[in-house]
């Protein structure tokens, strides 16, 4: 009997036992704390062979504080992740090690403040044709999903790993219907362009010219005829997923064309007009071979307006090209402002030179006209090779040259309205706020900082190892920048300065004779013996230099053409014949 009861009484106390440890427990799993976060569909791209996820989230500052949670679990679209460690915040500087719950599989995650564009397409995506693609884009206000027709875009950039892609949005399979779309605060339009900035090493230089480009030329001259009209194509950041591989920062941009600019549109007579620089030749106005209207090219130039089936008359190109090369000096100056737009002039001469975009002299450049009558003007593209670099990503470190075509040597050199004035007076005004040294190195420094901070930079060396996203680039960039504006500001104060304009018409210092074959004479000699001299070509360069010992300065060596005498802070401009 004894042993009966103590059997029961202990079998009670097991009982007894085993249940207060299940209430323990149970009250311990009601305690934990999890925390889920829900991301949209279509708000994030998983790369599968680099087990790598870039995804938005919604309001990031409310994960201020996750350390008090036991778990989290992160949903997108139907599959669900735990991370592996509880972090103290979740923060767009610092990725995440996730495990998909259904497969095991580790990931890394990184949350990004950049738009997400994926695409899928099932066809080989070529130069041309434009193939049938499923689009998504996602930021933190719009998500949009269509059709798009895809193909790629650009010459020698087709051969890099990442490649550059023009997008066209479609209403149905096979692209009869197009349909406009806009991203943030670019335009309406069906055309786009998604840049892949392979061949620049920080992935800065062609969003900040482009940017810088828009300041610099914020208004076409007509904009009070069309509101609307911009100077250039403007852009954004994004970081695109194609066929379910990470492809990383891309500039999102519009397309120039005459909906862009706002031209004239063709109703019968070809009004607005507009070309595509493609390679040197008439372009850079060193030639003027015959043209053929059965061609859509000629010597360098694309026709992009008007439409093939409207128009192709190369005869305006052609007289405007042959004026600037043939014109007399006399109908050169009087005329060259009436057939070309002298303010775009000034601002693409400066900012062509500030960047240094040796690619933009006469390739990758537009001409364009908005009516019958109207000047011409420029519009810069494909802003890749420029700030200490050229088109392949190359570092040239260049600083101390000007860049021209044969159209701005000969304003140059016959200087129609004394525009050598307004161009000085222009670099000045510029250098006091958007080309200031401070605004442009903030412009570049922040850029680089928020990639290097939102790990960017790193997410992009995981699937393109060739590139360095380090301090040297930057840099050498930002050094590049500071020998180029000190060199502009010697070219432009000191060659084509208001005060050196002024002294060449001074009484009080002369220079004989002029034109010179082998010589120039001072006058008057006596507060001159002692000072230094410096001669100057009309690009800025360095020719001669020397201490003045007596009345006379040798200039054999020189070779035919305008030069700048510089002595004392004063300018004389000469000819040596």
């Amino acid at each position: 009997m004894s042993f009966a009861f103590d059997r029961c009484h202990c079998e009670k106390s097991n009982m007894k036992i085993y249940l207060t440890l299940l209430g323990l427990a149970f009250t311990a799993l009601c305690r934990a704390q999890v925390l889920t976060i829900n991301i949209s569909d279509n708000s994030f791209g998983v790369d599968e062979s680099s087990s790598l996820i870039v995804s938005q989230i919604q309001n990031i500052g409310d994960y201020s504080n996750t350390s008090d949670y036991d778990k989290i679990v992160i949903t997108l679209g139907q599959n669900i992740y735990g991370l592996n460690t509880i972090p103290s915040n979740l923060e767009y500087s610092n990725s995440y090690l996730v495990t998909d719950n259904s497969t095991s599989k580790e990931y890394t995650l990184y949350f990004t403040q950049l738009p997400i564009i994926c695409i899928e397409s099932n066809n080989e995506i070529v130069d041309e044709p434009k193939v049938l693609a499923s689009f998504t884009y996602s930021d933190e206000s719009q998500i949009l999903v269509s059709k798009i027709g895809i193909e790629l875009r650009g010459g020698s950039s087709q051969g890099f790993p990442k490649r550059t892609y023009d997008l066209e949005f479609w209403n149905d399979q096979l692209g009869d219907v197009t349909k406009d779309v806009q991203f943030g605060k670019l335009r309406f339009d069906d055309d786009w362009i998604l840049d892949a900035l392979y061949n620049e090493p920080l992935r800065i230089r062609s969003y900040v010219a482009n940017k810088l480009w828009l300041e610099t030329h914020d208004t076409p001259y007509y904009k009070d005829n069309e509101p609307d009209a911009k100077s250039g194509a403007d852009i954004m950041y994004v970081e695109m997923f194609l066929n379910g591989r990470y492809n990383g920062l891309y500039n999102l941009s519009e397309q120039v064309d005459r909906k862009q600019l706002k031209l004239k549109s063709y109703n019968g007579n070809i009004r607005g007009e507009l070309y595509s620089g493609k390679y040197p030749g008439a372009t850079i106005f060193t030639t003027l071979p015959n043209y053929d209207n059965q061609s859509r090219k000629w010597s360098g130039y694309e026709i992009k307006y008007p439409k093939e089936e409207d128009a192709t008359d190369w005869e305006n190109l052609f007289q405007f090209t042959n004026f600037v090369m043939n014109a007399s000096e006399a109908d050169f100056n009087s005329g060259i402002w009436t057939q070309f737009e002298k303010d775009n002039y000034i601002n693409y001469f400066l900012f062509l030179n500030l960047i240094r975009a040796t690619d933009n002299v006469g390739k990758n450049i537009f001409l364009a006209k908005y009516n019958t009558g109207e000047p011409y003007f420029y519009v810069p593209w494909d802003l890749d090779g420029c700030f200490g670099t050229i088109w392949d990503g190359t570092q040239r470190d260049i600083t101390t040259d000007i860049l021209t075509n044969g159209f701005i040597d000969r304003v140059i050199d016959l200087d129609p309205d004394d525009i050598s004035i307004d161009i000085a007076d222009r670099w000045f005004s510029y250098r006091d706020n958007i080309f200031s040294s401070e605004s442009l190195t903030n412009t570049i420094s922040e850029l680089y900082n928020f990639f290097q901070t939102n790990k960017v930079y790193e997410r992009e060396s995981l699937v393109y190892s060739n590139y360095l996203f380090d301090n040297h680039n930057l840099s050498y960039m930002l050094n590049w920048l500071e020998n180029r504006l000190k060199y502009l500001d010697i070219y432009f104060g000191v060659i084509l300065s208001i005060d050196a304009q002024d002294a060449r018409a001074s009484k009080d210092r002369i220079i004989y004779p002029n034109p010179s074959t082998d010589r120039i004479n001072l006058s008057p000699i006596d507060s001159l013996i002692g000072s230094t001299y410096k001669i100057y070509n009309n690009l800025g360069q360095l020719m001669l230099y020397g201490i003045i010992d007596d009345n006379a300065i040798s200039i054999e060596r020189l070779d035919k053409g305008f030069y700048f005498l510089i002595i004392n802070g004063f300018s004389h401009k000469f000819i040596k014949q």
